[in-house]
């Protein structure tokens, strides 16, 4: 990724789903929170809030991929986490109306890398623990890009990503 602009970072528990903080600045302070609440056994509900305000949720069904609702839209949870370019990649169309690509990194496959196109890489996760501004850290997020609604679609579809990896 040419010249990274932000960077925030992955604090609370190291959950993509439950407990995930997400703070820093870009042009503005940043900060997103996912907490899942079990409303069945066979349903969840990931609320993600933007300065504790929710900005989007995450329907579980059966312990797996249900609705994702990002403002005023309903998508399949699946669209965040398409077949991309490779084995190793997952694609999810962005309110924009562009494509864009999660990548594993090959040399550490807790880090990915989100794609623009095929060769115009816009940001890097890269799952470290550290010390930070803000406390400890489990992973940061460097990115080249302003743009709040994508910012957010990058996040939702990150987590989904490390989840199912973390999953299996």
């Amino acid at each position: 990724m040419a010249n990274p602009s932000f960077e925030i970072y992955f604090t609370g528990r190291d959950d993509p789903r439950d407990g995930c903080i997400v703070i820093g600045e870009d042009t503005k302070p940043v900060f997103f929170e996912f907490e899942t609440q079990y409303l069945s056994p066979s349903a969840a509900r990931t609320t993600i809030s933007s300065n504790r305000n929710p900005v989007a949720a995450f329907d579980w069904l059966d312990g797996g991929l249900g609705v994702a609702t990002i403002g005023d839209r309903e998508i399949p949870m699946a669209h965040l986490v398409q077949q991309g370019s490779s084995p190793a990649a997952r694609r999810f169309p962005s309110a924009d109306g562009h494509q864009y690509e999660w990548r594993k990194c090959q040399n550490d496959p807790g880090s990915y890398e989100l794609f623009a196109g095929p060769n115009t890489s816009i940001a890097i996760f890269q799952r470290i623990s550290q010390a930070t501004p803000i406390g400890p850290s489990h992973g940061t997020l460097q990115y080249n890009f302003s743009h709040d609604l994508l910012l957010l679609e990058a996040l939702l579809a990150l987590n989904l990503n490390r989840w199912l990896d973390w999953t299996g």
